[in-house]
């Protein structure tokens, strides 16, 4: 669909951003607000979340799940995204890509998963809005004397416009019919008042009467960077039937990737107890939008270049961390695991938050369409054991006193 403009996931310097339009003021894309009264205007009502729509914790197999046999995890990763794409489209033109049983989505993988989950036909679509998105068709900087006032320095009306575009009638027909056969499509949001991620079933929501607004702001919410997007308001049902309004944002703050127990668990079937042989009940596969380690570069002794190495940091430790805990799962459940990623040594000149660039999203897009022809290429194992990247150990020189 679109790449959220975040290349590198600096996700809390987002936030110091709205400190930094302050002091220096930002230039909006699009129209001013004719004034700070009407950039105050009352927003339209938060969708209501009806019970079943969001998974729980569980210990057993899911009601109407079929066996899993080929499950796909796409990941966070803004800009990059369309490295996802693209691996999807050059995987398809091998002949060996599979119907998913399930495919689970963050951020902007969200944004990839119902075309991932609905098939190869729709690798066309997905690549002319991966690879054609221009800045003004996804986010408008506000005025600056209206940032205090607000929850984010951009609006996101022109994303959602996008997505409303996108998930038509019939998309969402078809994705409910999937959800009928034990197909299951998940994304995931941030929800910012527990600080836990939380897991929607798009398969339900799209089968729902009403469902097309509330499956449009999920996934408007999954990629919603904290300080840049606003986050998106739901009404969910409270102790006492009263409805409670929660904000959620981009799910890759707390996960840049995940797959439900329930699925490996439903992976597993009447195997549970047998000796456990790799890819003797599936595949598991998880591609990356991006790499698997940042760049290494300079870094300027001041706060924001300090705090923005410091969170980079963070997130792709945290990206190879789910890996390995993905991996444990599917080993345990006897599925082979599957890793693709974009090569470390690929230039990529995306160095701000907010840039867009339609050549580097091609390239990226090519650079994915490739690795998917080439095999694919996989990892059959996390990151940390598979070529790990050099860890450097640096001891003293000078001589032990005595």
């Amino acid at each position: 669909m679109v790449r959220i403009p975040f290349p590198r996931q600096h996700y809390a310097v987002a936030t110091l951003l709205v400190l930094v339009a302050i002091v220096v003021g930002c230039q909006p894309i699009g129209r001013r607000p004719l004034s700070i009264r009407a950039s105050l205007a009352p927003v339209e009502p938060p969708c209501l979340v009806p019970p079943g729509v969001t998974l729980c914790n569980a210990t057993g197999t899911e009601a109407g799940l079929r066996p899993q046999r080929n499950v796909l995890a796409l990941s966070s990763g803004g800009l990059y995204g369309a490295y996802s794409t693209g691996f999807l489209a050059g995987w398809t033109k091998t002949g060996t890509r599979p119907e998913f049983d399930t495919v689970t989505g963050v951020s902007v993988g969200s944004l990839i998963a119902p075309y991932a989950f609905l098939g190869a036909e729709y690798d066309g679509v997905a690549m002319s809005l991966h690879t054609g998105v221009r800045a003004e068709d996804v986010f408008r900087i506000r005025a600056w004397v209206t940032i205090p006032f607000k929850d984010a320095v951009a609006s996101s009306n022109p994303l959602k416009k996008l997505i409303e575009s996108q998930i038509t009638v019939d998309l969402l027909r078809r994705i409910s019919e999937e959800h009928a056969k034990g197909r299951r499509l998940y994304v995931a949001t941030t929800n910012l008042s527990t600080r836990r991620l939380v897991v929607w079933d798009m398969g339900v929501i799209a089968g729902l009467a009403n469902g097309a607004a509330l499956f449009r702001d999920v996934l408007l919410a999954s990629c919603s960077v904290p300080g840049m997007f606003p986050p998106v308001m739901f009404a969910v049902p409270g102790e006492d039937g009263l409805p409670v309004n929660e904000l959620h944002a981009d799910g890759g703050i707390t996960s840049q990737l995940f797959m439900p127990s329930q699925v490996f668990q439903a992976a597993i079937g009447n195997a549970a107890g047998v000796p456990v042989v790799p890819g003797a009940t599936g595949n598991f596969y998880a591609v990356v939008a991006g790499k698997l380690y940042a760049d290494a570069s300079p870094v300027r002794q001041r706060v924001l270049p300090i705090l923005g190495a410091t969170t980079e940091s963070i997130m792709y430790a945290n990206c190879r961390a789910e890996l390995g805990n993905l991996h444990g799962h599917a080993v345990l459940a006897g599925m082979r695991f599957h890793l693709a990623s974009l090569r470390q040594d690929l230039a990529v000149n995306a160095e701000t938050l907010i840039s867009i660039d339609q050549g580097e999203m091609q390239k990226l897009y090519v650079e994915g369409e490739q690795d998917g022809r080439a095999g694919p290429s996989w990892q059959f194992a996390p990151p940390d054991l598979c070529a790990p990247a050099p860890v450097f150990v640096r001891g003293s020189s000078r001589p032990h006193k005595r």
